[in-house]
């Protein structure tokens, strides 16, 4: 009777408590399910459309200019941050004194032609070598557009670099050396050419001027320092095919001849007593007609965060990719549904008030901590 009664006893209690964990797990699963986020009525779309409208309308009145990153890429000594060095130059960022010192320095190293990658290559290590490691960072303006160049380092044991660089770029510029040997060293199996061609194209830069530098080189020049014309055609006829493969459409090629260490054909053009065959734009004619991917303000806000440091606060950086932000707005910080409000918003280096898509732009947050904020995490709207 006992052993019946005891069989009972445990099957009622364990009845009990199968119920009672069944009913907590429930309680939990119906707890930790998100709620459905309400849609926007119709009414707040009109007010939030108008509210980006007048944003917008502070911005233009401030500067109407578009934004566009240009990455520089190619084969090591192509000439990428001689030709990015020289640009500056070209448009005042950097004064003759500079210049003048700069010209000293790399005599000093045997290296007289260098002086112009100094602008960009910063640190002692890339003077040295006359290698780009890092990414480096440098704006110029013309009437028309505000740029930021990204000149990416060519060795490929700096591919990582070299990525980071493209991925954030909407304009590609890919410079080829010119010069006997160079361009075949730099494209044949092994070469960066190629694989910083694919490389962009597979990171979204949808257009690619090609530079085909040192066209002043003795090794390709013509009698009475004329430029070559069968060395492009040759240069031109080889990548083509090779672009066309990687995904790049004609309409999406422009090819241009320039001398980056002298400055030739970039800001003006070239003239026909030393180039009379070419008959197109020079450098920033060409970048500055090239229209930037659409951009939707209106979207929701979305910025990948690139790096972050602390500064009276969390510092993030990136690039906006749709949408506009203000200061005050309140934002959410992907994957792990943050919520933050942003303190202070600088667009390259100065402090603004809001910024439209496809700038550069490092954002104060409140309410995050540096520590819980990783490179590839996203900024968007609540």
């Amino acid at each position: 009777v006992s052993k019946e009664v005891s069989k009972e006893v445990s099957k009622e209690v364990s009845k009990k408590v199968s119920k009672k964990v069944s009913k907590e797990v429930s309680n939990v699963q119906k707890e930790s399910k998100p709620e459905p986020v309400p849609a926007y009525t119709p009414e707040e779309r009109a007010a939030r459309k108008e509210k980006i409208t007048a944003t917008l309308a502070q911005i233009d009145a401030e500067d109407a200019r578009q934004h566009m990153n240009v990455v520089f890429i190619g084969h090591v000594d192509a000439g990428k941050s001689t030709t990015a060095g020289q640009i500056l130059f070209l448009t005042g960022g950097v004064d003759d004194r500079t210049i003048e010192k700069y010209e000293r320095e790399a005599k000093e190293k045997n290296r007289e032609s260098w002086y112009m990658a100094y602008i960009m290559d910063t640190n002692e290590e890339e003077r040295a070598k006359g290698k780009t490691v890092e990414v480096g960072r440098a704006h110029f303006e013309t009437e028309k557009t505000r740029y930021t160049i990204l000149d990416a380092p060519g060795h490929k044991s700096f591919v990582p670099n070299m990525i980071s660089g493209a991925s954030q770029a909407d304009i590609g510029v890919l410079v080829i050396s010119a010069r006997k040997g160079e361009f075949e060293t730099g494209f044949e199996r092994g070469g960066q050419t190629r694989e910083h061609a694919q490389l962009a194209k597979t990171l979204g830069v949808s257009r690619l001027v090609v530079a085909v530098n040192k066209m002043d080189d003795p090794s390709i020049v013509e009698p009475g320092d004329a430029w070559s014309k069968p060395r492009f055609d040759e240069i031109v006829a080889k990548l083509t095919p090779f672009l066309k493969g990687c995904g790049y459409k004609p309409s999406d090629l422009v090819y241009v001849p320039i001398s980056g260490l002298m400055g030739k054909n970039m800001k003006t053009k070239v003239g026909a007593e030393v180039c009379p065959w070419y008959q197109g734009e020079p450098l920033f004619e060409i970048l500055d007609g090239i229209e930037a991917s659409s951009r939707d303000p209106y979207a929701p806000f979305r910025m990948p965060v690139m790096d972050k440091y602390k500064d009276m606060g969390t510092i993030v950086m990136g690039k906006c990719e749709s949408g506009v932000v203000r200061r005050g707005d309140r934002l959410m910080m992907m994957p792990n549904k943050v919520p933050v409000k942003v303190a202070t918003v600088w667009r390259d280096e100065l402090e603004v008030e809001a910024a439209r898509p496809g700038e550069n732009l490092r954002l104060r947050l409140s309410g995050i901590d540096e520590e819980d904020v990783s490179s590839g995490f996203v900024l968007s709207d609540e």
